[in-house]
């Protein structure tokens, strides 16, 4: 199923929707609604296979919260840190990340991965 479908599909209530005809949840009403609650399933009443109406339970989930449950739409990624300072007008990409790095990036990264990994890693430099 592709995401647009998946999409109308959530928008529109439908997805992993049963269905109850309108003659069944005359006759068994409790079950029905114990079904709602105790599954948390969504149903749509038909009458004579037309679609009326649904049966859901209430919940607190907001559209955006049923879109992440189906995959549609990911949580946002940790806020930017308030310490960084913006580049200067006029100065390079290349010179503002060589500044921002500094010169011994890469024994920093080695040493945060020897420490990480425990397996002494020394940067590509062999033994004896």
């Amino acid at each position: 199923m592709g995401v647009e479908e998946r999409l109308r599909e959530a928008l529109a209530g439908e997805a992993g929707s049963a269905t109850v005809s309108m003659r069944e949840l005359n006759q068994k009403t409790r079950a029905v609604i114990d079904r709602v609650v105790k599954e948390g399933a969504t149903l749509t009443v038909t009458d004579r296979g037309n679609p009326i109406a649904e049966i859901h339970p209430v919940s607190e989930k907001t559209g955006l919260d049923r879109l992440e449950e189906l995959g549609l739409l990911a949580q946002r990624g940790k806020p930017v840190e308030e310490g960084w300072r913006p580049a200067a007008s006029g100065v390079s990409l290349d010179a503002w990340l060589e500044e921002e790095r500094g010169e011994d990036r890469l024994e920093r990264v080695m040493a945060d991965l020897r420490e990480l990994d425990g397996s002494g890693v020394d940067g590509g430099k062999a033994d004896g």
